[in-house]
């Protein structure tokens, strides 16, 4: 059904002649409806709205016998708000036309006799706005049935990300409780403060990157012999700590029967060769430990060092000695055939010893975000090494902040430092 342009006249000579020029600008694109007055209008809107019929544009009389016209236009308004009017009279108060702009979205106003082009384009102007008016409702319309889709989409979407968070959050709780459990059971295995201060005079740093560590310290004490190490293992976090439980346990095996250090080392990596299944020429598993091991003999008042990649530190009379280990891990290398050899020491009153793995000289930091390097920790010992063992942790440990700064902590970190 075509929409409608509603001519409203108390003049037959006036509707005809609308009409006339109406289908000369429009041709089929309009229906043009005609009445002589307000109420015969009325009727007339009253269909097009029973029918669902636009009608885009209603050009009213003002002067007419019962109804005026800007009675008409507000009451045609009240029924169409979208419907567009012109006022085309010869007679028309200023209080008429005020209601009709107030109350009736009155478009223009013309007055008779009109100019034919005038008329043709307020009208083609007045229907063309009314379209594009019924576009953009349609289309908020569109827009606002889009966005409740969206709404009530997000509002689901959120729903099953608050449910997945809660799952996960679970998750990350019960994955957390059994690390912190874990690190309780590598905390046990590691010695005891107050026995281990019983057995020599000492400091430990110890410096988990997360909750568990793959770097580990280790004494024992069997008869007349004290065994020291410092070690890192392959990785960090759970797999290091896995590791660093793995070399306890063989340690507290080994020095039962073996004493010489070399040959504890030699022993060991065949033990993690053979448990980690890494002889099978397919495998390619180079998990192990580089570690610092010496053999304090009470009695005769030397010391055996051998160290897997991991050298040992002794500063005697104002001079750092560093007595360097093999270069080898404690894992399947090529060079897993080789035995590992031992440096033997005569303990001279006041010598004191370091042991430590790579954590703390890696550590990225300072002005020029650089590594800590040897050079520095070499610097810092001798700094620092006529302090009591407890003061000299707690000025190596000041050191590592200040260096670190803000910077995340790169790796685990034990350092120890001991005398006789």
């Amino acid at each position: 059904m075509k929409p409608v342009i509603l001519c409203v006249d108390d003049e037959a000579i006036v509707l005809t002649s609308l009409k006339a020029q109406l289908r000369m600008i429009f041709k089929s694109e309009f229906d043009i409806e005609t009445a002589e007055s307000g109420d015969e209008a009325m009727e007339i809107i009253e269909e097009l709205l029973e029918d669902g019929v636009e009608f885009p544009l209603i050009i009213s009389d003002q002067i007419m016998p019962g109804m005026s016209g800007d009675e008409l236009l507000v009451q045609a308004f009240s029924m169409s708000a979208n419907t567009l009017s012109i006022m085309l009279t010869g007679q028309a108060d200023a209080n008429a036309i005020g209601r009709a702009v107030n109350n009736a979205n009155l478009y223009r106003y013309i007055s008779k006799p009109w100019n034919e082009t005038d008329l043709q384009m307020t009208v083609k102007e007045a229907t063309r706005s009314f379209w594009q008016a019924k576009t953009i409702e349609q289309q908020n319309k569109k827009l606002k049935k889009y966005n409740e889709h969206l709404e009530d989409l997000v509002e689901e979407r959120t729903k099953e990300v608050v449910k997945q968070k809660s799952i996960v959050e679970k998750k990350n709780n019960d994955i957390m409780a059994s690390i912190k459990y874990a690190k309780r059971i590598q905390k046990a295995l590691l010695p005891q403060k107050q026995w281990l201060n019983n057995i020599i005079n000492n400091f430990v740093l110890y410096l988990p990157k997360d909750i568990v560590s793959g770097d580990f310290f280790w004494v024992e004490e069997i008869d007349s012999k004290i065994f020291i190490v410092a070690a890192d293992c392959t990785g960090h976090g759970v797999p290091g700590a896995f590791m660093s439980m793995l070399g306890i346990s063989f340690l507290n095996e080994i020095v039962q029967t073996q004493y010489k250090s070399d040959q504890i080392l030699n022993i060991l990596r065949s033990k993690v060769i053979n448990t980690l299944h890494q002889a099978v020429e397919s495998v390619q598993n180079q998990d192990g430990m580089d570690i610092s091991l010496a053999v304090y003999d009470k009695k005769k008042k030397t010391l055996e060092f051998s160290g897997a990649y991991n050298p040992l530190i002794v500063i005697r009379n104002d001079k750092l000695i560093i007595h360097k280990a093999d270069r080898m891990p404690i894992s399947k290398h090529i060079k897993d055939q080789q035995k590992f050899t031992s440096i033997k020491i005569n303990v001279q009153p006041n010598d004191i010893f370091y042991m430590f793995s790579d954590g703390y000289i890696d550590q990225f930091g300072g002005p020029k975000d650089k590594r800590f390097m040897q050079k520095g920790f070499k610097k810092i010992l001798l700094e620092i090494y006529k302090e009591d063992l407890a003061r000299q942790k707690e000025l190596l440990y000041k050191t590592f902040l200040d260096w670190k700064g803000k910077k995340d902590q790169i790796d685990d970190i034990v350092i120890m430092g001991f005398k006789f």
